[in-house]
């Protein structure tokens, strides 16, 4: 049974993530990375860390520490950096 269509409007950054993610063939790969996807959005959403956030106010529950956040920026800094080498 074919998923519904959604109809939506999307900033040209989101469209060229949805090209991106689309363009990808079906393989376990593109299943992870739908996963980790979902995972990292998550965790963007919700931080939980003791320190304070861009808008000046607390993370959110202190439930990790800020080094566990800033891995998480470590890393999406490191995987920019592999981009732009690219």
């Amino acid at each position: 049974m074919p998923e519904p269509t959604i109809t939506a409007v999307l900033s040209p950054s989101e469209w060229r993530l949805v090209q991106g993610l689309r363009g990808l063939p079906e393989s376990k790969l593109r299943n992870r990375m739908d996963e980790v996807l979902e995972g990292l959005l998550f965790y963007v959403r919700n931080p939980r860390c003791e320190g304070i956030g861009v808008e000046g106010f607390p993370c959110g529950d202190p439930v990790t520490t800020c080094e566990e956040c800033h891995q998480i920026w470590d890393l999406l800094e490191s995987i920019a950096e592999r981009v732009e080498q690219s």
